[in-house]
């Protein structure tokens, strides 16, 4: 996906605003400082950094994404915040460089994921703690997505690796305390809502990486549902979102 040629109206896409994240308040409040240096692997326009920086103001973040634009972006919003443009898995920074790093709706992306992981592991102090967020393809069923237009899932499938396996290789790479805690999002979905949103196509990375008879065979089956006068109206919907954690050890352990 080229994030370069949506980067000018990425934030006017639904569900883009960010609150700050409850994990780095969580960490920052068992360290008992807010003197951290935080990094965001996949920063995209900077929602979440310049969020978590007005909640944290003496921490130090820097955010990092292969998207130009996408940073170009960012640093209008927060011109003071380190921006780079560096893939996940190739992190131009010193080793121990950063208290906590986490990444957002962005893992998927990433080509070489075990070398990303192992990244993140050597650009953590000592006691350091990485936060990954995530979407879970293998337990979303009843996602209207991979219902209207299954051939999504099949490129999820291939593209989201399974949290089991991403824990199992952060433990091979040294992290400990690894963990993954899912979260089940269930909702009604109006029908016609809905259309014009996938109607957009850029809403949703999943719309962008399938083909587009796929893509006009799932809008024409929606608009079919929704001429039917028999039809509901609106949908039950589910989606299964993951959190993973794993921690550098410390000095002492």
């Amino acid at each position: 996906m080229n994030y370069d040629q949506i980067a000018d109206r990425y934030d006017a896409q639904p569900y883009r605003a960010r609150a700050a994240d409850p994990a780095l308040l969580e960490f920052a409040e068992q360290r008992k400082s807010p003197d951290l240096a935080v990094l965001d692997i996949g920063c995209g326009t900077g929602n979440q950094l310049t969020a978590d920086r007005a909640a944290l103001p003496q921490a130090r973040y820097v955010g990092v994404d292969r998207s130009l634009g996408m940073l170009r972006q960012a640093c209008r919003k927060a011109p003071d915040i380190a921006w780079a443009r560096a893939d996940g898995s190739l992190l131009p920074f010193p080793a121990g460089s950063f208290d906590f790093v986490y990444c957002q709706f962005a893992f998927h992306h990433i080509e070489e994921k075990e070398a990303m992981l192992r990244a993140v592991f050597r650009v953590l102090r000592p006691g350091g703690r990485f936060v990954m967020r995530n979407m879970c393809p293998q337990q979303s069923g009843g996602w209207l997505y991979y219902e209207y237009f299954p051939e999504a899932l099949l490129v999820d499938l291939q593209d989201f690796w399974p949290p089991e396996k991403v824990v199992a290789v952060m433990e091979a790479a040294g992290f400990v305390g690894t963990g993954a805690a899912y979260e089940h999002v269930h909702f009604e979905q109006d029908l016609r809502a809905w259309l014009e949103i996938v109607r957009r196509l850029d809403t949703c990375s999943q719309l962008l990486a399938i083909s587009g008879a796929a893509y006009h065979a799932g809008i024409e089956r929606l608009e079919r549902d929704i001429a039917d006068p028999g039809a509901p109206r609106s949908r039950k919907n589910h989606l299964c979102l993951v959190t993973i954690r794993g921690e550098a050890p410390s000095d002492s352990a």
